[in-house]
């Protein structure tokens, strides 16, 4: 399990193989109608995360997604579960979606951090909702 790692690039230009590994992980439940659900990965190794894929089947207009970052542990704030940052706030998402959600550059999150998608369904029915994350565990 890689922590505590310094390797830390600016972009994706800047990318070096032998620095990281590829580690695209899924996660998947069915939403709860009319409520909020989280859908958590926590990470067991330093990884930069370049994106997101959205999947939605159910939903309703007016459904929205916001994907945060969680302090699982509260190692790094002091308070277990604190939100440390929030990279989409309020997407709109499509009843039936399949949407990409790409960053020019590499968001670095540590080992026991937790990735959230915080799903806000407004129908009347339960939505399947599920996030594959593209990541690359960093080596060094």
């Amino acid at each position: 399990m890689p922590t505590g790692t310094t390797y830390n690039p600016p972009n994706i230009d800047a990318f070096i193989k032998t620095a990281l590994n590829f580690d695209a992980q899924g996660v998947s439940t069915t939403a709860t109608a009319g409520s909020v659900t989280n859908l958590d990965y926590e990470l067991t190794d330093d990884c930069l995360v370049t994106g997101m894929e959205l999947i939605v089947n159910g939903g309703n207009y007016g459904d929205t997604a916001n994907l945060q970052i969680i302090d699982t542990t509260g190692y790094f704030s002091g308070t277990p579960g604190k939100i440390l940052n929030q990279f989409a706030t309020n997407w709109h998402v499509a009843p039936i979606a399949d949407t990409q959600f790409d960053m020019a550059y590499p968001a670095k999150i540590l080992a026991t951090m937790t990735l959230r998608v915080a799903y806000t369904s407004t129908g009347t029915t339960n939505p399947f909702v599920a996030i594959n994350y593209k990541l690359h565990k960093v080596l060094f």
